[in-house]
């Protein structure tokens, strides 16, 4: 047996069997190698989708059996406060009286009668129907009468009436359909077209309207900003949109109760630094073009960035760190201050430390370089850990750039910045926005 064992690879080159054996294990490598280059394709279109980049609302994926006991082990809530987040069957919220429809005042009121003899009337009842009219575009011819007084004059009664055919509901209607739902101007004609076929509206049309609506809220849009400039500290956030086939961007600036829009072909420090002139305030946002302002890093990016890392370590403590923070936050200033201290000066170098070891040198000189912009949202409580409000804000823009596609000039931006900036803004102060729209129509 020894001397077959010493001849066993001399035979083994010119074995059938192993020769055949040999050639498949070549194959699978081959096939591996393959599938591997098609993993790493489909991970680097993936991450296009979900990066760190993409905010957390974003994604829809849900909390594995093992992060929920660690998030239990590390949250320092009372029990009674952690029964709230167990997960029930979806409808009313416990203790609800429930609710329905809130149905307005009628604007008219139909009585339906008999009008035979032989029926005596005993009782109502009553039913209240919400009905589309049935000429919403309705068309009304206005006959101004001309009078002459006793010294000859022509006197005419005052008319409050637009300049053109268009009247000012079905102008500032045109400029909802297209601020909300981001209807493109050839549906919007022909949504006016299929409820009134006798009707002549076209796509240029529409285009018209709301750009001379658009130019109209300029001066609105300017006030706004100068509104915001005035809040000790600004969400700021920008988004990738093309103008006539090149890449530009829309910028935002926001703050609880305003949002502007702001458009440009650059994403250089040079757009904020004009939008917001001198401000000396806090911006809440990580991006280098806003390096001339005082920052409050974003922690949600930041974790996004750390979690990418897949090192289950790291990960947990961030988001142990995360949740500490927006704690403190709630606790007296020197509390604050310790654990500003701690957090700074020992585990967020040791969380580096550890991303290091791993190999991810750029995450950690990432998080590196935003500790001195990580703690004014801890230090002043006023100042929000995370910029989740500016990318609710920008996703309007967001929807409307999958409808649209692109802009094509300037009447486009122009929508973007004027229009849009008012009534996102007009959302956030829960006002009426076709009631406000009507004030620019003309």
């Amino acid at each position: 047996m020894t001397s077959e064992a010493k001849n066993f690879p001399v035979c083994s080159a010119t074995c059938p069997a192993v020769t055949a054996l040999q050639r498949k294990v070549e194959e699978l490598e081959e096939e591996l190698a393959r599938k591997d280059e098609k993993v790493e394709k489909l991970k680097g279109r993936l991450r296009m989708y979900e990066n760190a980049h993409t905010p957390s609302s974003k994604k829809r994926k849900g909390k594995t059996e093992r992060n929920r006991r660690k998030e239990e082990e590390t949250d320092e809530r009372p029990e009674s406060e952690r029964e709230n987040d167990k997960k029930r069957f979806p409808g009313k919220p416990e203790g609800s009286n429930g609710g329905g429809i809130s149905v307005p005042n009628p604007d008219r009121v139909k009585h339906h009668m008999l009008e035979e003899e032989g029926f005596e009337e005993i009782d109502t009842r009553e039913r209240t129907l919400i009905e589309l009219h049935e000429k919403p575009f309705e068309v009304v011819r206005h006959v101004i009468h001309v009078y002459e007084d006793l010294e000859g004059q022509r006197v005419e009664p005052e008319v409050n009436l637009p300049e053109g055919i268009y009247g000012k509901r079905l102008q500032a209607f045109i400029t909802l359909l297209r601020g909300t739902c981001g209807a493109s101007h050839e549906k919007i004609a022909e949504l006016v077209q299929l409820v009134r076929p006798d009707l002549s509206f076209s796509p240029t049309t529409s285009l018209n309207l709301t750009d001379k609506i658009a130019r109209q809220m300029r001066g609105k849009r300017e006030g706004i900003l100068e509104e915001i400039k005035q809040n000790p500290y600004v969400h700021m956030d920008e988004t990738g949109l093309r103008e006539d086939g090149v890449n530009g961007w829309v910028w935002e600036v926001a703050d609880q109760r305003r949002v502007v829009y702001e458009v440009d072909r650059s994403r250089s420090k040079e757009v904020p630094e004009k939008t917001m002139g001198n401000y000396d305030g806090v911006v809440v946002d990580g991006y280098s073009a806003y390096n001339s302002f005082t920052k409050q890093r974003d922690w949600d990016h930041l974790k996004r960035e750390v979690k990418e890392t897949e090192i289950e370590g790291a990960v947990s403590k961030f988001r142990e760190l995360h949740g500490r923070a927006k704690r403190a936050k709630e606790k007296p200033p020197t509390e604050r201050e310790r654990f500003i201290q701690e957090a700074r000066d020992s585990e967020f170098p040791s969380l580096i430390e550890t991303l290091r070891e791993k190999g991810e040198e750029e995450k950690a000189t990432g998080i590196e370089n935003a500790l001195p912009d990580m703690f004014r949202g801890v230090k002043d409580p006023t100042i929000p850990l995370s910029n989740n409000h500016a990318e609710r804000l920008l996703r309007k823009v967001v929807v409307h750039r999958k409808l649209w596609g692109c802009i094509r000039n300037e009447k486009g931006a122009r929508f973007i910045e004027n229009v849009l900036s008012c009534m996102e803004t007009w959302k956030l102060q829960d006002k009426n926005v076709f009631q406000e729209l009507l004030k620019f129509t003309s």
